[in-house]
């Protein structure tokens, strides 16, 4: 896992590189972190639960994963994980942008499938568990990604676009629906929460009023805090903190910042107050957290 990536709710940069936009990472949880605060990237991403389970959160929907798991999560869906019960997790991560299987010349794969598929038109499954039809098929797949980009072989790019074509293929064939109903209101239902998210990632630094927030997505205070709750899981100020403790708790094993200095870094002026929220999300205090964290490198 990337540990800038707390820094930036919209991930920024394009993952891999220029020639090969495609990267397969592995996350154990917890390592630093015991969540991964609602983001987005322009990049599709597959997810293999390898052993534990956890609460992912894609698109303002909740679910329970657990090992064997394969999760799709489409261009531009919100996400977010979460550790359940302080179970350990390991789970391994494709990221890879579309434009390896579009072409620069319109062909058939993109007008009748990629496109729409970009477009929303296309109903896909957040989840695929072991005794789905075909699970064993698509785990092939998954598997054999996350093994060409680890070994790398030679013509391994080649193999790779080969893998994710037929991949796709079975995910068209059996998986995927065509849209059928309107989905403008969840639409700007996501629309808003990234809006309010956004808000959040840019102004972090600074006491954040409920008023501006809601002002920002053209809501009242009384129906915006219900809005939140509803579609988050928390209340405004209880997701505030956590996106600031992520940070916190990053800039506490990656730089030499005082405690104090660390506290004002992410808007918190108040020391006693921000040791309490600390120790309440990681059961210990800062200072304790950045032992712990440094002596088992």
């Amino acid at each position: 896992m990337y540990r800038d990536d707390f820094l930036t709710l919209k991930e920024a940069g394009q993952k891999g590189d220029f020639l090969l936009p495609y990267v397969a990472v592995n996350t154990i949880m917890p390592d630093l972190y015991t969540t991964y605060p609602m983001h987005w990237h322009d990049e599709m991403e597959i997810v293999y639960v390898e052993s534990g389970e956890f609460e992912e959160s894609i698109d303002l929907e909740n679910y329970h994963v657990r090992q064997g798991d394969i999760i799709l999560i489409n261009p531009c869906s919100l996400h977010s994980f979460r550790q359940i019960e302080n179970k350990r997790t390991l789970f391994r991560t494709i990221i890879f942008n579309f434009n390896m299987l579009t072409s620069n010349n319109t062909d058939a794969c993109s007008i009748k499938y990629f496109t729409p598929f970009l477009d929303n038109m296309y109903i896909s499954p957040v989840v695929i568990s072991a005794g789905s039809p075909h699970y064993d098929e698509v785990l092939h797949h998954v598997e054999t990604l996350i093994e060409l980009y680890n070994s790398k072989e030679e013509y391994f790019e080649i193999k790779i676009k080969a893998e994710l074509f037929d991949l796709f293929h079975l995910l068209f064939k059996y998986y995927f629906q065509p849209e059928t109903n309107d989905t403008c209101i969840k639409e700007n239902t996501t629309q808003n929460i990234k809006t309010i998210l956004d808000y959040i990632e840019k102004n972090y630094t600074n006491p954040i009023t409920i008023e501006e927030l809601a002002e920002c997505v053209g809501l009242s205070k009384h129906y915006f805090m219900r809005f939140f709750k509803k579609y988050m899981g928390m209340t405004c100020i209880e997701y505030i903190n956590d996106y600031r403790l992520n940070i916190a708790a990053n800039l506490l094993i990656t730089s030499s910042m005082q405690i104090t200095e660390v506290a004002s870094r992410i808007g918190i002026t108040n020391l006693s107050y921000f040791n309490r929220i600390f120790k309440k999300k990681y059961n210990m205090t800062p200072k304790e957290y950045r032992y712990h964290v440094n002596s088992t490198k």
